[in-house]
């Protein structure tokens, strides 16, 4: 018999949001985990079409809009849309407070971390070590 009732969303375990502390702020950021759906849909987007041989449009895939538009989604807390925040900055939009708000350390921790807790960072050297066993 099949057990296809642990799939079922009440008995599915969600992963649990992520505190990272960076050094320039008092508090923590929280992650979440950005489920596939979404991750499609931000994949999805950060195709353009870019002039090819003999004028044919060809689909190009921007990586660091892909990789900003992911950590974008997975920032928690501070809320990025808060009209506050963004004020603050001087800025309008999540994109843009994401710019102003973190440095491209910071911006790689945090890249790191959704990495992390999307389940994105099995390596093939832990896949390789795995197998050996």
């Amino acid at each position: 018999m099949s057990k296809f009732k642990s799939f079922l969303k009440g008995n599915v375990k969600e992963i649990e949001n992520e505190s990272l502390k960076l050094d320039r702020f008092e508090e923590a950021i929280v992650l979440r985990a950005v489920p596939s759906e979404e991750a499609d849909k931000i994949n999805e987007r950060c195709f353009k079409n870019k002039a090819g041989r003999k004028g044919k449009q060809e689909r190009v895939f921007d990586v660091t809009k892909y990789n900003r538009e992911l950590c974008i989604a997975s920032v928690v807390h501070p809320d990025l849309n808060d009209k506050e925040l963004q004020d603050s900055y001087g800025v309008l939009g999540s994109d843009n407070l994401y710019g102003k708000l973190f440095y491209v350390g910071e911006a790689n921790q945090i890249l790191e971390k959704v990495i992390e807790i999307s389940g994105l960072d099995t390596s093939l050297d832990e896949e390789i070590e795995e197998a050996k066993n």
